[in-house]
């Protein structure tokens, strides 16, 4: 039995809400958690981040051979929107307050740090890399595809917005940043909200688009998928995440130390105000993907927006503490952002189908859990290198005002690097291909199938 477009566009889009009230939770705060409340240094927090990728490697690989070897009366992905939200929210729980058990211990809490957070981290991957993988499976109609991309950033970004507005203010009315539950009571009440949601995905999500070929795919099926146009597709992907995640990793860090007071205003006020902005500027970008891929492409737009991006970047470098002119540059950030994240998944979808094309075989979990891995070494490496870059200025999380070194530095990870990135993902989306050649081989396809 069928459903609703609406109701299926909400449920696409109520698995990434559900996500994106945990996961920008952990890319934000988990951080401030380890350094400010475990007062973990930042050889540790980068040790427990960096290792924990190499169980994410296995993980995400596994779990899209598990997404493409099995077939459930519900379908092959909406399942485990269900199997996943109770795992999730509990383990996003303990990586926030099971450390803190044991604050006398400082080895046993390194080492429950990073026991919890690859739960976590794994939990994520059983919904979400399902989430990437389902799209081409709900229609197979590309206007279709990107108003569900459309739906899934917009209900997106407003779990990030209740987590970017919100959660400093709950973790402050639970006993502040240095205590050592306020954060775990923070995401506790999110991760509940997040278990809804991702019931009501499973309940309005259908799988109606069935693969070239019904055979289970093995693992070294999936890889034979691969081709060059898809390489580079995740390697864009890549450096293009690891900008803005580097940024996300230094918000709480820029505004309390590089920025500090504006007038009557503290840190948390303007957070919360560029939380306002960060999220009205992410739903813009993506309620715009339907206007900007018909009237330029998937490509040009993209490309556009990253200069967008680029010029938001350099307003941050030259505004300093001026309201005004940090929410412009923020509008400028996180509308292309905004764009770019549901592009992504468009693009996702694109390239799976363009495998699919050229080699005969659907490895959509396999390819999806690729690009879901390397999105999640990107929040890796961010913390790392903010993390590294903090360390060499001399962070001390005791100190209420941090040196000039250290604030040149604090700025270096949240301008610097995300400038870097943008540069390099606009050169290597010139070397994009797929985009071109996928509706003539649809087309080629559909020719094929009629002429039997």
């Amino acid at each position: 039995m069928g459903i609703s477009k609406i109701r299926q566009r909400l449920g696409y889009g109520a698995a990434d809400m559900a996500s994106n009230l945990i996961w920008p939770m952990i890319c934000t705060y988990l951080t401030v958690y380890y350094t400010d409340a475990l007062l973990f240094d930042a050889l540790a927090v980068s040790v427990i981040t960096l290792a924990s990728k190499i169980i994410d490697a296995i993980t995400d690989v596994l779990m899209g051979i598990v997404v493409d070897k099995t077939e459930f009366k519900s379908g092959k992905c909406r399942p485990y929107f269900a199997i996943g939200a109770i795992p999730l929210a509990i383990f996003a729980v303990l990586t926030f307050c099971l450390p803190s058990m044991v604050s006398n211990n400082k080895v046993l809490q390194i080492v429950l740090a990073f026991i919890t957070f690859n739960l976590v981290s794994t939990c994520y991957t059983i919904v979400n890399t399902p989430l990437s993988a389902i799209l081409p499976s709900l229609s197979a109609d590309e206007k279709e595809r990107n108003i569900l991309v459309t739906f899934r950033m917009v209900m997106a970004a407003a779990g990030s917005f209740c987590v970017t507005f919100f959660a400093l203010p709950i973790i402050n009315r639970f006993g502040g940043e240095k205590d050592l539950y306020s954060y775990a009571w923070t995401i506790g009440i999110f991760s509940i909200v997040a278990v809804a949601l991702l019931f009501f995905a499973f309940g309005n999500t259908r799988e109606v688009v069935k693969p070239i070929k019904e055979d289970k795919i093995r693992l070294k099926d999936g890889i034979k998928a691969i081709n060059g146009q898809y390489i580079l597709f995740v390697i864009t992907m890549f450096i293009y995440l690891l900008g803005f995640a580097v940024k996300q990793a230094g918000v709480f860090y820029y505004y309390k130390y590089y920025i500090g007071n504006i007038g009557a205003l503290k840190p948390a006020d303007i957070i919360s105000i560029q939380a306002i902005v960060t999220s009205l500027g992410m739903v813009a970008g993506q309620l715009t993907i339907p206007f900007f891929c018909k009237i330029m492409g998937k490509k040009k737009s993209s490309i556009l927006m990253n200069f967008i991006a680029l010029a938001g970047n350099i307003v941050f470098l030259f505004c300093g503490a001026d309201l005004l002119w940090l929410c412009i540059g923020t509008a400028l950030v996180w509308f292309p952002l905004g764009y770019l994240m549901g592009m992504r998944f468009a693009l996702l979808a694109d390239v799976v189908e363009y495998c699919e094309l050229k080699s005969g075989i659907r490895a959509a979990g396999i390819l999806s859990s690729l690009d879901s891995f390397l999105a999640k070494l990107a929040f890796g490496f961010n913390v790392t290198i903010i993390m590294v870059l903090m360390q060499m200025g001399g962070y001390d999380a005791n100190m209420i005002e941090q040196t000039p070194t250290e604030k040149f530095f604090i700025q270096l990870g949240f301008v610097g690097v995300p400038i870097i990135c943008i540069i390099l993902t606009l050169i290597l989306f010139m070397f994009f291909k797929f985009d071109k050649q996928l509706p003539q081989m649809k087309a080629e396809r559909a020719a094929a199938a009629e002429n039997k």
